[in-house]
């Protein structure tokens, strides 16, 4: 039997999936996570470590206390640009530990 389906992204097929079993909040939460260092770049990603996403609130682990003052700075401009790769407005806060 040939197949006729045009072939799909993991990624495409994972969404259907959580939509279904009613884990799409987990997903967008999971895409916050993971396009932080695409938003935040590459420099900032090796200072930086995303630990957790609760109730909107994005904790990030930083390298030292002058890497929190600045990104702290960046806050809002950075929750604008994740919440823009996610696709809605996800992520509320960003705390720096």
């Amino acid at each position: 039997m040939p197949y006729t389906d045009e072939p799909r992204s993991f990624g495409s097929v994972l969404e259907v999936l959580y939509k279904k079993l009613g884990l799409e909040g987990y997903a967008k939460e999971f895409k916050a996570v993971s396009v932080w260092g695409t938003v935040v770049g590459p420099h900032i990603a090796r200072v930086s470590e995303v630990e957790k996403i609760v109730n909107g609130v994005l904790y990030v682990k930083v390298k030292n206390s002058a890497w929190r003052n600045e990104l702290n700075f960046k806050k809002v401009t950075i929750i604008h640009q994740l919440n823009k790769h996610i696709g809605q407005e996800l992520v509320i806060d960003i705390v720096f530990r």
